[in-house]
């Protein structure tokens, strides 16, 4: 891993860290992205909840809690597919980027193994397929 793919994973860490520690002092287990918002999950929880206010990102029902998207603004139903993608054929997950990280996506195969395309390749898919995030 690079030195600049390095310190922008501690800057990451480091933002969650401050954002968290306004709310609780409980130690973060994982950090990373929802639709381009930070998440974390907190030492001994199952669940991912947003940096900022500590929600959950699904709710007790099993709902998804979506917020807009970071890069666009669209926002997906409760457990809706990512807003900027809409539905991908034979697609397991993807992600546009939003903004923050890499876009990737991940097909199945049919024998439950799995191969996916990464940055450009997947944005071109994407593009392909009709959608992808604006701009």
């Amino acid at each position: 891993m690079g030195s600049r793919k390095k310190q922008k994973i501690l800057d990451f860490m480091a933002t969650c860290d401050a954002l968290v520690a306004t709310h609780t002092t409980a130690a973060i287990a994982q950090y990373g992205y929802y639709r381009g918002h930070p998440v974390v999950c907190l030492e001994g929880e199952a669940c991912e909840r947003y940096a900022d206010d500590l929600t959950p990102t699904v709710d007790a029902a099993g709902i998804g809690v979506e917020r807009p998207c970071v890069r666009c603004g669209a926002a997906a139903a409760p457990d809706g597919p990512d807003p900027c993608l809409g539905m991908l054929p034979n697609v397991v997950s993807a992600c546009c980027g939003h903004g923050v990280e890499e876009p990737y996506l991940k097909f199945h195969l049919s024998d439950d193994r799995h191969t996916g395309l990464r940055g450009d390749a997947a944005l071109d898919y994407f593009r392909a397929q009709g959608g992808g995030p604006p701009g």
